[in-house]
């Protein structure tokens, strides 16, 4: 797999005007309530995330923090989601001139955090795992700048059929999403060897429910698509002869 490295913008995706707001007001995210998005800071320094091997089951993720004439480059080892774009699965938000946040989305959708900062006793440069940021940070990253958001070009699917062989079973698995009894929601229906589920989801204002197609034929998803963009809500696929339905993520 070539291995291109992806360069985001400094002022996080070119947010400008909001890191501006937050120059004016002289007091940045610390005074911001934790149930509202980050404003971004502007950057003091550069992060370039490359994904080595992301076609493996265990990728590399390589963060190259520069700031202040001094370089870090640290790798760590993660699964990474294999739909979409290098593009699609990254984001960087500055939430301080010398602190940055990584997100990397995994298979199962769920971002992994890294954090690059400077040591404020020794003006070192660090780059960790970030375990849980704070929440106007994810608030940002998921919200504002799309994080675990998929480029979609195709059209909407709303039936799949597909004959698979799960364990020793040889059977269709059936997705459909069927009009509800109201503009705002539909329902989704999942069967595999007798097996079925059928749920009423809702659909918010300007986003359309499809099926995703994953790499493989006995997975799927139930997303959400806005602007040329899929969120993935539900995950659907047959695991050793067993249907599996997991709820991801609410879109309001």
């Amino acid at each position: 797999m070539k291995r291109i490295p992806v360069y985001l913008a400094i002022a996080a995706l070119g947010f400008t005007a909001a890191c501006n707001n937050a120059q004016q007001s002289g007091k940045g995210t610390a005074q911001q309530s934790d149930s509202i998005p980050m404003t971004p800071a502007t950057a003091a320094g550069k992060v370039a995330v490359t994904l080595k091997d992301r076609n493996k089951d265990t990728a590399q993720v390589v963060i190259k923090f520069e700031i202040n004439g001094e370089v870090k480059e640290k790798s760590f080892e993660q699964a990474i989601l294999q739909e979409g774009s290098d593009e699609d699965v990254i984001r960087v938000a500055w939430d301080k001139p010398n602190s940055a946040y990584i997100g990397v989305v995994k298979p199962n959708r769920a971002p992994r955090y890294y954090h690059a900062s400077v040591d404020s006793s020794n003006g070192a440069l660090k780059i960790f795992w970030a375990t849980v940021p704070p929440k106007p940070v994810w608030l940002y990253m998921e919200n504002v700048q799309g994080l675990g958001k998929v480029a979609h070009s195709g059209e909407i699917l709303t039936s799949y059929r597909k004959n698979i062989q799960s364990a020793k079973i040889i059977e269709d698995f059936i997705v459909e999403i069927k009009p509800g009894t109201n503009p705002e929601e539909v329902v989704l229906y999942v069967e595999f060897a007798g097996v079925n589920k059928t749920m009423t989801m809702p659909v918010p204002k300007g986003y359309k429910a499809t099926i995703q197609k994953t790499a493989t034929p006995d997975h799927v998803y139930f997303s959400m698509e806005k602007d040329g963009k899929l969120d993935a809500v539900m995950d659907l696929k047959v695991e050793d002869g067993h249907l599996q339905v997991e709820h991801l993520k609410e879109i309001k």
